[in-house]
């Protein structure tokens, strides 16, 4: 979701070596594609002058039924922001909230044999997602229900807990409890890129107009990271796995 198209496409396309095509939907703009080694797996989509939020990423969940999972959402401690609706030869999806207020897609895709997994360790791709909150621990139970994650126990990290999950038995992202020392701000789902070296693609990131928020940050006995805002505002985190 971005106030830039243009801007974001070229931004992207140059740190990440992604290949952007076209997606022809019936009765609709063309729509650019975003594809790295596993596949297509994003796309841009232009904010209104006057939406109440700055450039970020929207994460899509797939589920069996996008229409009974929405009838779920309210009596969970969520709300439906945007009632399903069909994607021409796409599939059917519908924009929600959960109880802490954090927003992403329910996605039905129209081809249900298809491979929609776009969490992976490839150059480029999404490796991990991620939801900071106050406090994560009333929000499991939403997505335990809707979609059948499976959570690890809380651990400490960075003076805060981190909570892990689990989709179909793999790996796929974590809550992290706010830590004391980070302000207070709106929940919001955040995507970990992988990258072969955080120095370098922060450096890339800044070169072509970006911002590095956060510089190099390591996980002990996993990784580093590094929080960077695109040109058009919409913040991302790099990831260098080292285990």
């Amino acid at each position: 979701m971005t106030t830039d198209v243009e801007k974001a496409n070229d931004f992207y396309q140059k740190l990440f070596d992604w290949t952007l095509g076209e997606l022809e939907i019936p009765g609709e703009d063309n729509t650019t594609i975003y594809t790295a080694s596993k596949g297509g797996f994003g796309n841009p989509v232009p904010l209104e002058k006057d939406f109440p939020a700055p450039s970020h990423w929207i994460p899509f969940v797939t589920v069996e039924n996008v229409d009974q999972t929405c009838e779920q959402v309210e009596g969970k401690g969520g709300k439906v922001c945007v009632p399903a609706f069909d994607i021409p030869t796409v599939g059917r999806t519908a924009v929600i909230t959960d109880p802490a207020g954090a927003a992403f897609h329910l996605f039905t895709p129209e081809d249900k044999e298809s491979d929609l997994n776009m969490i992976s360790n490839g150059l480029g791709e999404v490796c991990w997602m991620e939801l900071m909150v106050d406090d994560p621990m009333p929000l499991l139970p939403f997505y335990a229900d809707l979609f059948g994650w499976k959570f690890s126990d809380p651990m400490p990290m960075n003076g805060g807990e981190y909570t892990s999950f689990d989709v179909n038995g793999e790996s796929a992202g974590g809550f992290l409890k706010r830590p004391p020392n980070v302000p207070a701000m709106p929940p919001v789902w955040m995507n970990y890129f992988a990258v072969d070296s955080v120095d370098a693609g922060a450096e890339k990131a800044a070169g072509l107009g970006g911002k590095i928020v956060m510089p190099k940050t390591e996980i002990p006995e996993t990784g580093y990271f590094s929080l960077i805002e695109d040109p058009t505002g919409a913040m991302s985190y790099l990831f260098e796995m080292t285990s």
